[in-house]
């Protein structure tokens, strides 16, 4: 069986959607603590066993020395790739962050936003009642008199993590590095697998140099996600840790959560594709197949508006899996985790997207953005024959870090927000906290509180 079918005609769709998402997984929550607690305890000696054990003997020290960044070299065309992946990921972060900051005043005076800030004091942005054109009158006359406001602050020291050993993911350095630096924080660490040599692969290292990422560690799974929300003697404790990895990882990351800031779950690559009698079968299937490719717990959608145009694209995909380089992975991925659905309707078809809200989601149809406005929950959305899946995995702006497993009900890609911290300001006159006290006083005399209203009180005795 090449895929599970559904037809809406026949069968409840969504009811085999019920068992979608994140699952618990005791064997690797039992593993995973203890090389949290043996990292947390043992520090570097533990992080170098572990990269020992599981990713190269040959490692004998955890940090990529400088040197090896600095001079990584490929060749051209694979440099150029990585150069303009780098300059659009950083100009389409670049825009969110003006969009963002529209508006808010600038806490210091340094040069203009479009320029990265590859450490130093990173920007910071204000707004406050007295700037935001309020009309007092309609505002209880005290913000005459006070003012309260927000700071917008960029998070001092993040991590990335970078999938790595046998893999070679020089995109994923990119795609959570560049929009931290864009953000302003002033330091950004690269947590990743070496290879059997010991080492990272130029490619990892030259993507390093184009993110302009300040350090670099030879550390893999639970052990690296323990030692940056921790600390070690040489690898720094972040605030917050990013970017997408494998069940070990995802682990680690839940057990810490509370000693730093994650990104959230991003567990393994999904991909949704809605295809009407308008798709052109050879790209839907292409779409399908990206997403399925990188390890057989991958999972697919393929929602048609008919049985006939289903069973077309799964001929196409058929083609195009026989002596594919990934096959065995890519049928494993298809077989055991993956759905083909036939919709009512494209109104069905999309209240089933919103249902799965997939990681990836291609609509293949005819007037991609009218159906746009209906879908709710997707962690990237790409639109027509012309927008291939594999354009959002490596180059064209946004980050291919995304929700998955569901996910994207909540959840966002990564981007310039994950590394930004609102702080809340208040100044207030005597004649504000005049005005306020019998409020303040009225709430501590309600919740049993009477030292919150002398707090108040006790100023204008």
């Amino acid at each position: 069986m090449l895929i599970r079918i559904i037809d809406a005609n026949v069968l409840d769709p969504f009811a085999a959607l019920q068992t979608a998402g994140a699952q618990r997984d005791e064997q690797a929550e039992a593993v995973v603590a203890a090389i949290i607690a043996n990292v947390r305890d043992r520090g570097d000696a533990a992080l170098l066993a572990n990269a020992q054990k599981f990713d190269s003997p040959n490692i004998t020290e955890l940090e990529v020395p400088a040197a090896d960044i600095e001079q990584a070299s490929l060749e051209p065309r694979f440099e150029s790739a990585i150069a303009t992946a780098a300059a659009q990921i950083n100009m389409f972060h670049t825009a969110q962050m003006l969009v963002l900051t529209s508006g808010l005043a600038r806490i210091d005076a340094r040069g203009p936003i479009e320029q990265v800030w590859p450490g130093g004091v990173p920007p910071k942005w204000s707004w406050d009642t007295g700037r935001a054109g309020m009309d007092v009158e309609q505002n209880l006359q005290a913000f005459a008199s006070g003012t309260r406001g927000q700071r917008l602050l960029p998070l001092d020291r993040v991590g990335v993590y970078v999938p790595g050993g046998n893999a070679n993911y020089p995109s994923s350095v990119l795609m959570n590095a560049i929009p931290a630096r864009v953000a302003g924080v002033r330091e950004v660490v690269v947590c990743s697998p070496a290879g059997d040599s010991g080492r990272h692969t130029d490619a990892v290292c030259f993507a390093l140099k184009e993110a302009n990422v300040d350090r670099a560690f030879r550390v893999g799974g639970a052990a690296a996600v323990a030692a940056m929300a921790f600390g070690t003697e040489t690898v720094p404790r972040v605030d917050k840790i990013v970017g997408p990895g494998n069940r070990w990882v995802n682990e680690a990351k839940r057990q810490v959560w509370g000693k730093v800031g994650l990104d959230g779950y991003a567990g393994p690559s999904e991909v949704c594709v809605v295809v009407d009698e308008t798709a052109n079968d050879r790209f839907a299937a292409a779409d399908l197949l990206t997403q399925v490719e990188h390890a057989p717990d991958n999972v697919a959608y393929l929602i048609a508006t008919s049985m006939e145009k289903l069973e077309s694209v799964l001929a196409e995909v058929e083609r195009q899996l026989m002596g594919a380089p990934r096959e065995a992975t890519m049928r494993a991925a298809l077989a055991d985790n993956s759905l083909a659905i036939v919709a009512l309707d494209l109104f069905e078809a999309i209240a089933l997207v919103n249902e799965i809200a997939p990681e990836h989601l291609t609509l293949s149809v005819e007037d991609p953005h009218r159906w746009l406005e209906k879908v709710q929950n997707a962690g990237c959305v790409l639109l027509g024959d012309w927008t291939p899946e594999s354009a959002g995995d490596y180059c064209i702006g946004p980050s291919h870090t995304l929700p998955t497993s569901g996910a994207a009900r909540w959840q966002s890609p990564v981007n310039v927000l994950e590394f930004l911290k609102v702080q809340s300001v208040s100044n207030l006159s005597k004649e504000a906290l005049e005005f306020w006290t019998p409020v303040i006083e009225a709430f501590g005399e309600m919740e049993g509180f009477p030292a919150h209203a002398r707090g108040a009180s006790i100023r204008f005795e």
